[in-house]
């Protein structure tokens, strides 16, 4: 098996292995408390970073050029993290990863050429993939209960395709710490009940 279909191969079966194992770590992190509601993009985006990372780990020449596959990762996660964030934090991001791709090309022009342009394009192509899993992973709770009896809510956040898409959530609270909540789209209603913090019941229904 030739190293490129070895790399293709490795990364596919990671990014099906990242992909069956997201629902998993969703149960995880929801608890008693939470519900999580991924969509079909959550699992394109588990898929398409986690097949970036282990192509690009395999890609760059880690122990011979740590320093550019290093420089390489941090440039590319800098630069995409700071072009998203852009109204944010992102053109802070975006200064600290262009002095960083001044650093990386110095560091590639002393390392031999062939080493040094396998590391910096595995490198970036790691750090491209961990921005993208990052998003994937704090996507938000649709409800989540509070031990105060209180709750919370949230859209799904990317949305619908078309125009016409919107959310209208309600709830009611009792002295007994129990909350019910209904959240309504476009094209489905979903009513929750949170008990002493705990989620005691959701489910959704299309129109």
């Amino acid at each position: 098996m030739s190293a490129a279909l070895r790399i293709v191969v490795v990364a596919i079966a990671a990014a099906a292995l990242a992909t069956l194992a997201f629902p998993v770590y969703l149960t995880l992190r929801a608890g008693d408390n939470k519900v999580f509601e991924a969509q079909p993009f959550d699992f394109a985006l588990v898929a398409i970073s986690t097949f970036a990372i282990a192509a690009g780990v395999q890609a760059a020449p880690w122990r011979s050029s740590t320093n550019v596959a290093v420089l390489g990762t941090l440039v590319g996660a800098g630069l995409l993290f700071g072009v998203l964030a852009i109204f944010s934090v992102g053109l802070l991001v975006l200064l600290v990863a262009v002095v960083l791709l001044i650093v990386l090309a110095r560091a590639i022009r002393r390392a031999p050429l062939s080493l040094a342009r396998r590391a910096s394009l595995g490198g970036a192509v790691v750090g491209y993939g961990i921005v993208l899993l990052f998003i994937a992973v704090i996507i938000p709770p649709t409800v989540e209960c509070f031990a105060n009896g209180g709750g919370s809510t949230s859209s799904q956040r990317w949305g619908q395709s078309g125009g016409g898409y919107t959310v209208t959530s309600s709830g009611v609270s009792t002295v007994d710490g129990v909350q019910t909540g209904r959240i309504e789209s476009s094209n489905s209603v979903a009513t929750y009940r949170c008990e002493q913090g705990r989620i005691a019941e959701f489910r959704r229904e299309a129109k």
